[in-house]
Order: structure tokens, then C-alpha cells, then sequence
């Protein structure tokens, strides 16, 4: 099934010349529109640094509990550190995983405003000696999937017509990308490793182990399994990538369900911009705005439904309320996974 989900070789990108430069473009073009999800090879991170980094993420979950606890993300107003299995909610429903999320290291803002400013601060760590090392793999590999990240926005940018650093610039001068390192058992019957979902932010690059459970949604609602392949990453657009292209590119459903009897181990980057930045659409061509306007798919792709609209009965997928910019998105796909934790660090902003 994997051969349902294609493969990028950016090889061109970095060694080609500018023939070869504008077919790869040209394919994202065509990728992100149609499909939303895609695999990348020869991004620029090694076979070694991502199998070290993986043995390191495995060795985290093998801490004693006590150990990782005492990091727990109910600790963290930024909602960053541990959690254990079945904490997070995907559609309100419980996803049966356990992992730790990291963002970029920065000060608390004191009395932040913007609100969602009090998104921005300090990440929680294993003690050195618990882990040695662990801190060290995980910054350096964020710096290296933050380094592709912006290597694909280039792509994407040339891909739509625009500038080569259009979206670049567009992040800001303080982008918000954070990495989640996940554990999956097997799912339960009926249950879901991380339920269908959209992903919230931009781009998303995931690295995953041997073992299979990644399923994206094709336009048929049949779904695809997302393979491991080994030296890759797999790339999907993200709603609010979807959204500043008009819907041209698309935000592809995905789940996770691990059958097997193995436990499933990946690593999730979520790679979006600065949270002041306005949520505008990109100047592209309107001969794209016009395919969306013919496709019934693309017209009527919505968001992610936040935490008040879920209460109010719309379901998981559509939200037609457009955030103007990308903190308002980051605080509620925040609020509508941990309600609990918002309502300790937050409660007068979840009246």
C-alpha cells in the first residue's frame, strides 16, 4: 500500500540543476494538491543520527515511571513534558499512546499578551544522569528536521509560484515548531492509537521505526497504509498550510493503529511560524484558486473543530471559524487535546 503514497527524492534539490530543480517542484505542485502526503529521501539527515536518535527515544520510554512522572506535562502551563498512555484526546475520543512533547526553549513571558502568548517557555528534561545524552539527540535532531523543514517551504514556495523564501518569510522571526516523541502498544480493540485527525500547524515531517500503523485517508475515504521505508521521513501538510493556499494544497486525514504485537515507536516534527503571524493568503496564481473552486473535495475541506464548537455539536473536521493568526490555532489545538491541563494553568480563559 505504501506505493499509494509517493517518494520525494530531494537529491535533485541540492545537487540538480535547474531543469531537474523545477520538475521536483513541479511534483510537490501536484503532490500537495492531490494527495497531501509523501515520503522524502536524501533530506540531509543521516541513516546514523536518526537510528541513534530512535535508541534514544526507545531508552526514554524504558526510564523507570518515577522518572518519567516526575516530568509530567500537568507540571507544564506550555503544555510541554510527559504524559502517560491515554491522556491526549483526538476528536474527544482517548488515544492510546505515551509520549513526551518539546518545543523550542524560551522564557516564560510574564502577564502574556496576546493570550496565547503564554504558549511560549522552558521544556521539562530527564535528569542527565538518568538518560545521558538524550537532551543532546533530541535538540540535535530538531535543528536537523528544522533545517529540512525550511528546505521543503523553499520547494513548496517555488512550487506555487511565488519566491524561492516567500514562506520563509512569512514564518516571522521567531518560529514555534515542537517535536513529539511517541510510544504506541498495541491498540486496543475498538480503540485508536491517535484517532483521525488533521494535523494543526503547517508541515509535518514524522520519522517512524520498523513497525507499520500510519494509515492516511485517500479522497475515496479508503485508507492507505503509510509503510516505514527505511532512510525516509514522511511529509504531510498541515490545515493551515491548506489555509493560506486557499485549500490548493491539502491537509490529508491520517490515524494511527498499531496491530501488531510489537510496540511502534516515531517521532512527529510540527514545523509552523512565529505565533504572531497573521494567517493570510499566499499571493498565488488564480489559475489554482480556480482549480479548488472546481474541485468539491478541496471547496469544502474545513478545520480541525476547536474545543467550544466540538461542545457545540460540530463535528471533528468542520470548522468553518478561521483563525487570524497562528497562535489563536496553536492555543486551541492545545485546549482541545488537554482540557485538563487548561483548565489548571487556564481556567478564566475556558469559561
Amino acid at each position: 500500500m505504501s506505493r499509494q503514497i509517493p517518494i520525494i527524492d530531494l537529491k535533485p534539490w541540492f545537487d540538480g540543476n535547474q531543469g531537474q530543480r523545477r520538475e521536483l517542484c513541479r511534483r510537490v505542485n501536484r503532490i500537495c494538491h492531490e494527495i497531501g502526503f509523501f515520503y522524502i529521501v536524501n533530506h540531509g539527515i543521516s541513516t546514523e543520527q536518526s537510528e541513534y536518535y530512535l535508541a534514544m527515544l526507545r531508552a526514554f520510554f524504558e526510564l523507570p515511571l518515577a522518572t518519567r512522572q516526575a516530568i509530567d506535562k500537568h507540571y507544564s502551563a506550555q503544555f510541554r513534558g510527559w504524559e502517560q498512555l491515554g491522556s491526549e484526546l483526538t476528536n474527544n475520543e482517548v488515544d492510546y499512546r505515551e509520549q513526551i512533547d518539546i518545543g523550542v526553549e524560551r522564557d516564560i513571558i510574564e502577564n502574556p499578551d496576546p493570550y496565547y502568548m503564554a504558549l511560549v517557555g522552558p521544556n521539562q528534561w530527564p535528569p542527565e544522569d538518568a538518560l545521558p545524552g538524550f537532551r543532546a539527540s533530541v535538540n540535535d535532531f530538531f535543528a536537523g528536521l528544522s533545517a529540512v523543514a525550511r528546505e521543503l517551504l523553499r520547494i513548496m514556495s517555488l512550487a506555487l509560484g511565488l519566491e524561492q523564501g516567500h514562506i520563509e518569510k512569512v514564518f516571522g522571526a521567531n518560529p514555534s515548531p515542537y517535536l513529539k516523541l511517541i510510544r504506541y502498544p498495541r491498540t486496543l480493540a475498538g480503540g485508536q492509537g491517535v484517532g483521525i485527525h488533521k494535523d494543526s500547524g503547517f508541515l509535518t515531517l514524522l520519522l517512524q521505526d520498523e513497525n507499520p500503523g500510519l494509515e492516511a485517508q485517500a479522497n475515496d475515504n479508503t485508507w492507505h497504509r503509510v509503510e516505514p521505508i527505511a532512510g525516509s521521513l514522511v511529509v504531510n501538510t498541515g490545515e493551515l498550510l491548506q489555509l493560506i493556499t486557499h485549500n490548493y494544497f491539502i491537509a490529508t486525514p491520517h490515524r494511527v493503529i498499531n496491530l501488531s504485537d510489537c510496540e511502534r515507536h516515531s517521532s512527529a516534527f510540527f514545523y509552523s511560524p512565529d505565533l504572531n503571524t497573521p494567517l493570510e493568503p499566499l499571493p498565488i496564481d488564480s489559475q489554482y484558486i480556480e482549480m479548488v473552486s472546481r474541485s468539491e473535495r478541496h471547496r469544502g475541506e474545513g478545520l480541525m473543530a476547536s474545543r467550544s464548537e466540538m461542545a457545540a455539536g460540530t463535528g471533528g473536521m468542520g470548522s468553518r471559524v478561521r483563525p487570524l493568526v497562528f497562535g489563536e490555532k496553536y492555543w486551541q489545538r492545545w485546549v482541545r487535546s488537554y482540557p485538563e491541563i487548561a483548565r489548571k494553568y487556564y481556567p478564566d480563559l475556558m469559561q
